[in-house]
């Protein structure tokens, strides 16, 4: 499987272009993330692994999901693409109380459908 890099140069431009870094985020062949820092024209040499399964994914959860929405991201803005601000879960929780308390009688389906109760 060939994998794309998402890379992001850092916010401290400002500093001199050797001591710039940036961010680069892929998939590996096994399904993992590989999170790294790179020098901002070098090769990507320290990083870490997030597994998907187990690992992060029961040590940290949420992090994989994190860093996945991060990459495509990443990548988005590499391709020129503007993504629109994702709800975090805490907002969307929220909003599922409100449809609760607005509408007691009716159940979603978690799939497709609203069905009355």
């Amino acid at each position: 499987m060939d994998t794309i890099a998402a890379s992001y140069l850092t916010d401290d431009r400002d500093l001199p272009a050797e001591e710039q870094r940036r961010l680069v985020i892929f998939f590996g062949g096994n399904g993992d993330l590989y999170v790294q820092v790179a020098p901002k024209n070098g090769p990507t040499v320290d990083g870490v692994r997030v597994c998907t399964s187990g690992g992060a994914s029961t040590q940290c959860p949420g992090l994989g999901p994190a860093l996945a929405d991060a990459y495509r991201a990443m990548l988005a803005a590499q391709e020129g693409v503007k993504v629109e601000r994702r709800q975090p879960s805490d907002e969307l929780e929220a909003e599922l109380r409100a449809w609760r308390a607005r509408f007691p009688d009716l159940v979603f389906d978690g799939l497709s459908e609203i069905v009355d109760v």
